[in-house]
């Protein structure tokens, strides 16, 4: 036990000097062409949010004879529709569609950002979540990063987390998360994208099928779409580093809104065993690394383990994930999230742990509200 830990936190420490290194490579292309862009966003339920966001994506620099923007309603039960439709009044270049006649083999998000994606008439799709904030640039930017052999760019979101010290936990979490994504991106075997803040071209949706080749997932409408576009197509994916590319969104309302939105996204984990085994990989030895550490702590707990090994594991792990949150608050200017480095240090263990067996394990989620099993 004592041989396995050890060498689990030494790989799993090898793993984090690979996204250390990677967040310090930079191949950044650009281009000042203007295609017409549609702008995809989903919502449902969203009365609070939805006309910030409309504010922020129709405000931009962007040429307005340039862009559109596609809302889908996914079947809300408040008035959202009815404040979208408001909105039109003011910016003719919004439109309101309903997934209600969308595929209906898709599951949550695919389905309405699949009506949206399919009606839009943009050579190049920038989609973001209704609860999201983006800056007047963001449509410019993004777009920039279209040269002629790129036919996806993963954009950056991080959380606004002005309040309690655990959305400063989500938010640091989250921005981990983001630094592993972008390191990786960086190498050209990107693990991960998020739907808050990705632009891809319409072929290229097209030509992989869109999200049919993983119609059942719970997920999907962000990574999986990343994966096949990486491994069905010759177009390159690239990362926007611009700072006003970025995309902002909110802290989770509760702990159990937290927990559940983190099972979804992991929920499909077992897909990337074929479609990423690299990613699958680190995937498996976080969890085996956490999962070991709890383990050894019971026995040390029961004088059965080796409190010297465990110190030591504790020591490296805590040292290989400082290196990698010092260096991702310092790039994308969050070193205030230093200060919750360790509770979120003793908080990951068993988070890590409890998310592999729920994900594992469960398969009814929701999205909006509603479960979809």
């Amino acid at each position: 036990m004592t041989v396995f830990l050890t060498l689990m936190v030494g790989l799993y420490a090898l793993i984090l000097l690979f996204f250390i290194l990677g967040l310090y490579l930079s191949k950044e292309k650009r281009t000042d062409s203007q295609p017409f862009v549609s702008v995809v966003i989903p919502a449902r339920n969203e009365k609070e949010q939805i006309e910030t966001v409309l504010h922020d994506v129709t405000h931009q620099t962007y040429p307005s004879d340039r862009f559109e923007v596609i809302v889908v309603d996914d079947e809300s039960e408040d008035i959202t529709p009815n404040l979208i439709q408001a909105f039109i009044q003011r910016c003719p270049n919004v439109k309101l569609l309903s997934s209600v006649d969308g595929n209906p083999n898709l599951k949550y998000k695919k389905k309405p950002l699949d009506v949206g994606i399919r009606a839009a008439e943009g050579e190049i799709i920038l989609q973001t979540d209704a609860d999201c904030r983006v800056t007047s640039r963001w449509i410019e930017t993004m777009v920039s990063y279209f040269t002629s052999d790129v036919g996806m760019v993963m954009g950056h979101s991080q959380i606004d987390a002005d309040g309690t010290r655990a959305q400063q936990v989500e938010a640091l979490d989250f921005l981990m998360l983001s630094a592993a994504g972008r390191s990786t991106a960086q190498y050209g075997v990107p693990f991960a994208a998020t739907g808050q803040n990705l632009a891809f071209r319409k072929e290229v949706f097209l030509q992989v099928g869109g999200f049919s080749p993983f119609a059942d997932a719970l997920g999907g409408d962000d990574t999986f779409l990343l994966q096949s576009i990486k491994n069905k197509s010759p177009w390159e994916i690239a990362i926007a580093l611009d700072r006003q590319s970025f995309s902002r969104t909110s802290p989770s309302l509760s702990f159990s809104a937290f927990i559940s939105q983190r099972i979804r996204w992991a929920s499909d984990s077992l897909f990337f065993r074929k479609a990423n085994p690299l990613f699958f990989f680190v995937i498996v030895t976080t969890f085996l690394t956490n999962f070991l550490i709890l383990i050894s702590l019971a026995e040390v707990l029961f004088s059965v383990g080796s409190t010297t090994t465990l110190t030591n594991c504790l020591i490296v792990k805590f040292l290989a994930e400082g290196f990698l949150m010092a260096k991702a608050t310092n790039m994308f200017d969050k070193r205030e999230l230093r200060l919750v480095f360790l509770p979120w240090f003793l908080f990951q263990i068993p988070y890590v742990v409890y998310m592999g067996i729920v994900t594992a394990t469960v398969r009814d989620q929701q999205w909006g509200g509603r479960h979809q099993g």
